[in-house]
């Protein structure tokens, strides 16, 4: 007689993978703001001249990691060409900046970070420079004053090669407003916080989250850290690493 019976231990096991929230991390810019009209720039190849630059030295391009986004002249301006708007939103009172610093401006002697409103706040920093190209972040210091929710906020990164006695060699600025969220956007993991800025349009919260977790566990994400530089038009970048730098100092600068 046929033995009906099943032997279990043939019968393939059916191994599901788990999928990280992060798979498929889609960031979604909100549209420009129709209150903000001021052109950034989001990357600077040292036009006035990179530090200590070989002729063979191709990385030479100073990038906010931002989003940039070409606006068409408004009509009936006389100006063909588009702007770059370079801007994007957070609900942190102290929110961090990220920056790749190319090789040919880790020689420069100065570095400053400025952080001004449309009113009455300004604020100038300078810190170290690392020594090797990388990924860097900047963290408005927490005795600052917390970025007023509705206000934008204008910021920009000058780098020089000797002093700033003349323009810097280095350049790109932008812009950031502080958002306030009725419903806390809170997540069990930060897999899903990432996830949850990124759907809110929360450009800074969800870099500076991504970031912190790719430098901790690079190959869980991978995919999503690729994703997310793709989304501003710097997927080259990925494989960079990210440099412990660095830490805003406050100075008073002459502007006489």
């Amino acid at each position: 007689m046929t033995n009906k019976l099943f032997n279990l231990a043939i019968i393939p096991l059916l191994i599901i993978a788990q999928k990280s929230p992060l798979d498929a991390l889609i960031f979604k810019q909100p549209p420009p703001p129709p209150d903000k009209d001021t052109p950034g720039q989001q990357s600077d190849s040292g036009t006035r001249g990179p530090c200590d630059a070989q002729p063979s030295q191709t990385d030479n391009e100073l990038v906010a990691l931002i989003p940039a986004i070409e606006k068409p002249a408004p009509e009936n301006s006389g100006i063909s060409l588009s702007e770059t708007h370079v801007w994007g939103l957070t609900q942190s009172k102290h929110p961090t900046l990220w920056f790749y610093l190319p090789d040919t401006a880790t020689s420069a002697q100065v570095a400053q970070f400025s952080l001004e409103n449309e009113a009455d706040y300004q604020a100038n920093f300078q810190f170290n420079l690392p020594q090797t190209p990388g990924i860097i972040n900047l963290a408005i210091p927490t005795n600052e004053p917390p970025l007023e929710p509705g206000q934008w906020y204008h910021w920009s990164l000058k780098l020089y090669c000797d002093t700033p006695a003349s323009p810097p060699n280095f350049l790109v600025d932008g812009w950031i407003k502080r958002v306030e969220i009725e419903t806390p956007l809170n997540g069990d993991t930060p897999q899903d916080k990432i996830v949850i800025y990124a759907q809110n349009g929360l450009w800074f919260d969800t870099l500076t989250e991504l970031a912190n977790l790719h430098r901790k566990k690079p190959q869980h994400t991978q995919t999503a850290w690729a994703n997310l530089l793709e989304s501003i038009g710097w997927e080259q970048l990925t494989e960079m690493p990210i440099l412990p730098c660095c830490t805003l100092e406050t100075i008073e600068i002459d502007h006489q």
